[in-house]
């Protein structure tokens, strides 16, 4: 069995109570859905022991720490981008660069960093759609981050393994190797399509139903969700 670090778990546990709570009431106050055609951008920060979720959508912000959420809008700021709740400024978020700080009623946290390889590393992904074909019926793709560095899994037939690094919000996969199982048919093909768009991913991201998508330039995507 994996060990797991505490912040991974309180991570994946508040991952889950925030994409819920997304789906459930928005309070007074809070940011209109963005303009058509603007995709908000989201985030998973480690504030220190605080995970946080974060979405900025034009000159607004919504941080959601735990069960508690904010809507917060742009201030003047000497550098980067602040954002404060309106009419209180004791709850604050200051985005410089691919980091933060962040203040809570007045509490101040460390220095917030996205949580990219601790999400990885929560336990066995499960694909769902391959560039939005979906994926055959009882067929299994998954993927699984190593902390070591290493991603392996299962391709449809074959497993793989290879290597992979995190920066921010970038990762890049390399090294693929297969076993050499036949696999021909649909299962092949969706094999071959699998390891291709792994192969040239270049970034990720969760969706707001905690899904994790990895895109690659070429528009190659992965959809997969924890088992």
């Amino acid at each position: 069995m994996r060990f797991r670090p505490a912040l991974t778990t309180a991570l994946l546990g508040s991952l889950v109570l925030l994409t819920a709570c997304a789906s459930s009431q928005r309070p007074s106050g809070s940011a209109p859905p963005p303009p058509r055609g603007a995709e908000p951008v989201v985030a998973i920060m480690s504030c220190g022991s605080l995970p946080v979720r974060t979405v900025f959508s034009g000159d607004q912000m919504t941080l959601e720490a735990g069960s508690d959420k904010y809507v917060l809008e742009q201030v003047r700021s000497g550098s980067g981008a602040k954002y404060e709740v309106p009419g209180d400024s004791s709850t604050s978020y200051w985005s410089k660069g691919d980091k933060g700080m962040l203040v809570i009623k007045g509490q101040s946290y460390p220095e917030c960093e996205p949580a990219g390889a601790l999400l990885l590393q929560a336990g066995e992904w499960v694909v769902e759609d391959i560039n939005q074909g979906g994926i055959i019926d009882r067929s299994r793709v998954t993927l699984n981050f190593g902390n070591d560095g290493r991603v392996s899994g299962r391709a449809s037939c074959n497993n793989y393994a290879g290597a992979y690094a995190v920066a921010g919000n970038r990762l890049t996969v390399s090294q693929l190797v297969t076993t050499r199982m036949a696999c021909v048919g649909a299962m092949g093909q969706q094999e071959s399509r699998f390891l291709q768009a792994l192969e040239n991913v270049s970034s990720f991201a969760v969706s707001d139903t905690g899904a994790l998508i990895l895109k690659a330039e070429s528009g190659d995507a992965l959809t997969a969700r924890l088992q």
